[in-house]
């Protein structure tokens, strides 16, 4: 059921009670998936395949990239599933409106995906470049303990 509520909640809901059950949901999916992995495993490939790349709440982005970023440590999806997730990162990390954690956490997805997806790897400096444009404190450390490495 969190699952569902998680990545789907019922279209029904005023937008901002959605907007407030996606962010909780999604808080709660991530602390279940990092505390308790054998319960989110079963939906490991809807979550790639789906669940992230359809994610719209500009709060529960922060929570879905903590996760896939992780889950692509381990996870193998097919070439299609990785390049739909790449494309999704890509967009929240270069995306203006995006708050910094979900760019911190766009950027981490990516740099899983860059030895998988070619034209990630010919993105990657482009991509650390126009972080680092204006870096928050959050994102200038990042760059320096782990996107620049």
């Amino acid at each position: 059921v969190l699952y569902r509520v998680a990545t789907a909640p019922h279209v029904t809901l005023p937008a901002a009670v959605r907007h407030r059950v996606l962010f909780r949901s999604a808080y709660v999916l991530e602390r279940t998936y990092f505390t308790a992995r054998s319960r989110f495993l079963p939906y490991a490939e809807d979550f790639c395949r789906r669940a992230f790349p359809e994610c719209r709440d500009a709060s529960a982005r922060r929570h879905f990239g903590k996760i896939m970023s992780d889950l692509l440590g381990t996870a193998h999806p097919d070439a299609p599933t990785l390049e739909r997730i790449a494309e999704t990162a890509a967009d929240w990390a270069v995306d203006p409106a995006s708050k910094v954690a979900v760019r911190v956490w766009a950027v981490e997805v990516l740099k899983q995906c860059r030895e998988r997806v070619e034209w990630v790897a010919g993105a990657w400096d482009d991509l650390v470049e126009a972080q680092a444009r204006g870096a928050t404190p959050g994102i200038a450390s990042r760059l320096r303990r782990s996107w620049l490495a």
